[in-house]
């Protein structure tokens, strides 16, 4: 079982989710992951989100739906700036379905260390 406040943390003004590749995709971990999202969030000096995709399992409509759900709770606390990691296809994915968010811009990168570069610029 993964541990939520090790796949979720804050780093300067960044949230950094971490998904590693055995993370399962079950209601009771998005749970955790979106709670565990507006614990952090409502931090004064978070500004930016970055989302390092590495699991294996499949993106599917309750990934997006939670996704959706965290940009939205992000508005909310001033996070505008989201970076979606990934060597694949599921960053393009996950902006598709995400992107259509009024107030959130995304950026797409290959590395979690292009996106440290990203929101350091």
């Amino acid at each position: 079982m993964v541990d939520i406040a090790e796949v979720l943390y804050v780093d300067g003004n960044v949230i950094i989710a971490e998904f590693p590749e055995e993370m399962e995709l079950t209601d009771e971990t998005f749970a955790q992951v979106n709670e565990r999202f507006e614990e952090l969030a409502s931090q004064p000096a978070v500004d930016t989100h970055i989302s390092n995709l590495q699991m294996e399992a499949s993106l599917n409509d309750d990934v997006f739906t939670r996704a959706k759900e965290a940009a939205e709770v992000g508005k909310e606390f001033g996070i505008t700036d989201w970076v979606i990691v990934s060597e694949g296809i599921k960053k393009m994915a996950l902006k598709s379905q995400v992107g259509d968010i009024p107030g959130v811009d995304i950026s797409l990168v290959d590395t979690k260390a292009e996106a440290m570069d990203t929101v350091a610029n």
